[in-house]
């Protein structure tokens, strides 16, 4: 029950067990990025929302991350 960030990708977050992920992790104080084509039923609770084509969105988002060294 740590977690610091959650990311929740190409999901509705409507179907359980991806459904109750979510509210654990905001309860024990996680962020919450959501990538996805669609509204999900958690969009409200996001820090950051990103709303399109996970196939352009997911490599944006990871790659700056690829060049940092591992902790």
């Amino acid at each position: 029950e740590a977690c610091d960030l959650l990311l929740a990708v190409g999901s509705t977050l409507t179907v359980y067990p991806a459904a109750g992920v979510v509210p654990l992790a905001t309860r024990v104080g996680a962020r919450l990025i959501v990538v996805n084509g669609e509204p999900t039923a958690f969009d409200a609770a996001a820090d950051v929302l990103l709303r399109g084509r996970i196939g352009d969105l997911l490599p944006a988002l990871v790659q700056p991350l690829e060049s940092r060294p591992h902790r």
